[in-house]
C-alpha cells in the first residue's frame, strides 16, 4: 500500500466551493457495488480516511460506510467495475499492490439533491492502471474529489468523462510521489441548461524524473458556466520531472461563459513544464468546410463537438459507453437549439 502524501484542497479560483459547502445538508453515503474477480478483496466500514480539507470534513460526516477493494501484487484479471448508489454518494479507497495490471470502471448515476463522493487510489511501485470514471448524476449539487497517489514508477491513465446535470466542483488530484512515476488525467466534460460547474486538476510531481500530463477539454451550451483550472506542481527535489497542460473551452451559446485557469508552481530548476489555455466558439471554417461537402449545419456542428471532446475522451474504448456520450452530446445540442 502507498503512503499518501498530505492532500490540501487544490486552489480553486471562481468555484464557489465555500458557498457549495455552506449550503450543504448532510451528504448521505452508502457502500458502491464492487464487480470483480474472487482475487480482489472488497470491504466496507466506517473507518474514513483523515480529512485534510473542509470539503473532506463535510464528506465524512456522520460516519459514512467506506468501501475498500484491495487488488492483489501482479493482479493482471478482468477490469473491476465500481457502481454508485442509486441516490447517494461514497467514499471508496482502492489499493492496487506492486506489479498490478488493473483496468478501473467507477460510474455514478447518481440522483438527490446534495451528492458528495469521495474516492483515494493508492498504486504501488511498478503497478499500472487504466481509471475511467463516467459522472452522469442528476443531482442538484455535487462535490466530488478524487485523489490519486503514485508509487515508484507507477503509471496512471485517467479519464474522466464529466456528463453530469449537476452544478457543483470536482476536485481532481494525482500526485506522483515515487521515483519515475508517470500519470496522464484526460477530463471531457459537457454543461448546459443553467449548469455552474468546476474541474480542478492538479499533478503534483514529487518524485524525481515523474512524468504528468493533464487535457480537459469542455463544450458549453445554453446559459451554462464552466470552468477549468489547471494546477502543475514541480516540488523541490523533484529533479528531471515533466509537467505539462491544455484547458480548452468550447461555446457554443453567446450565453455561456468559460474560463480556463492555467496554473504552474516549479519549486525545481532540472525540469520541463508547459501550459496552453484557450475558450473559444466553434471554429466557422470547420462548419464552412463540412457543409460545403454536403451537410447541414447542425451535422456538422455535432461532428466539430465530437472532434473537440474526443481529444478529452481518447481513451474510452468501450463501444457502447462511447455511443452513449455521444447520444448525450446529440441531445444536449438539440435542446439547447430547440
Amino acid at each position: 500500500m502507498v503512503l499518501a502524501m498530505p492532500s490540501p484542497m487544490p486552489n480553486t479560483p471562481k468555484i464557489a466551493l465555500r458557498r457549495y459547502l455552506a449550503n450543504a445538508k448532510d451528504a448521505a453515503s452508502t457502500p458502491v457495488t464492487v464487480t470483480a474477480e474472487l482475487a480482489v478483496t472488497v470491504s466496507t466500514s466506517v473507518a474514513a480516511p483523515q480529512p485534510t480539507d473542509a470539503l473532506e470534513d463535510w464528506l465524512v460526516t456522520g460516519n459514512p460506510a467506506v468501501t475498500t477493494v484491495t487488488i492483489p501484487a501482479h493482479y493482471t484479471g478482468q477490469a473491476i467495475a465500481l457502481t454508485g448508489a442509486a441516490d447517494a454518494g461514497g467514499i471508496v479507497h482502492v489499493i492496487v499492490e506492486a506489479g498490478a495490471t488493473v483496468a478501473l470502471e467507477e460510474r455514478w448515476r447518481t440522483s438527490g439533491e446534495h451528492l458528495g463522493i469521495w474516492v483515494v487510489l493508492d498504486v504501488a511501485d511498478n503497478a499500472t492502471v487504466n481509471w475511467l470514471t463516467y459522472d452522469a448524476m442528476t443531482s442538484t449539487t455535487a462535490l466530488v474529489k478524487r485523489t490519486a497517489n503514485l508509487a515508484a514508477h507507477a503509471t496512471l491513465n485517467w479519464t474522466t468523462a464529466g456528463f453530469t446535470q449537476a452544478s457543483g466542483a470536482t476536485l481532481i488530484a494525482a500526485n506522483l510521489i515515487g521515483t519515475g512515476a508517470k500519470a496522464t488525467v484526460n477530463v471531457g466534460v459537457l454543461a448546459a441548461g443553467k449548469q455552474h460547474v468546476g474541474y480542478v486538476t492538479a499533478m503534483t510531481n514529487d518524485g524525481r524524473q515523474t512524468v504528468g500530463h493533464i487535457n480537459q477539454r469542455g463544450v458549453i451550451t445554453g446559459h451554462a458556466h464552466l470552468i477549468f483550472n489547471g494546477i502543475g506542481h514541480i516540488i523541490h527535489g523533484a529533479r528531471g520531472s515533466d509537467n505539462q497542460q491544455e484547458n480548452r473551452v468550447l461555446m457554443l451559446s453567446p450565453h455561456a461563459r468559460g474560463d480556463a485557469n492555467p496554473i504552474l508552481l516549479i519549486d525545481e530548476n532540472d525540469v520541463t513544464a508547459g501550459h496552453a489555455a484557450s475558450v473559444t466558439r466553434v471554429d466557422e471554417r470547420q462548419l464552412y468546410y463540412l457543409m460545403s461537402r454536403g451537410l447541414r449545419e447542425d451535422t456538422a456542428k455535432r461532428l466539430v463537438i465530437r472532434g473537440f471532446l474526443e481529444a478529452g475522451l481518447a481513451e474510452i474504448t468501450d463501444p457502447a459507453l462511447k455511443a452513449e456520450l455521444f447520444q448525450t452530446i446529440d441531445e444536449t445540442l438539440v435542446n439547447a437549439d430547440a
